[in-house]
């Protein structure tokens, strides 16, 4: 029996492998194939944290797929960083 742990909210075995979000695709986010992609020398622990998609079609089709969800995702983070800037400089 493989036991399996609860990481970030994402059932991950304790192989590291995980399940694409856009194909249910098995894939380990710790090799190079996961996406969004990493810079060279990202920890595994990072890889792990953030990786959901197996391969680059699927992240550009999932994204595709919930273009509304993510723009007001980004929209509501932007607004919350310029609100932060603009604190702080009124500091």
């Amino acid at each position: 029996m493989l036991r399996c742990i609860l990481f970030n909210g994402v059932i991950v075995s304790r192989s590291t492998a995980r399940y694409c979000v856009n194909c249910g695709k098995k894939y380990y986010p710790k090799s190079n194939y996961s996406y969004p992609d990493f810079n060279w020398g990202t920890s595994d622990e990072d890889k792990l944290a953030y990786a959901r998609f197996h391969s680059l079609g699927c992240q550009s089709v999932w994204l595709n797929n919930n273009k509304e969800a993510f723009a007001h995702l980004v929209d509501n983070i932007s607004h919350n960083v310029i609100q932060d800037n603009s604190n702080i400089e009124k500091g």
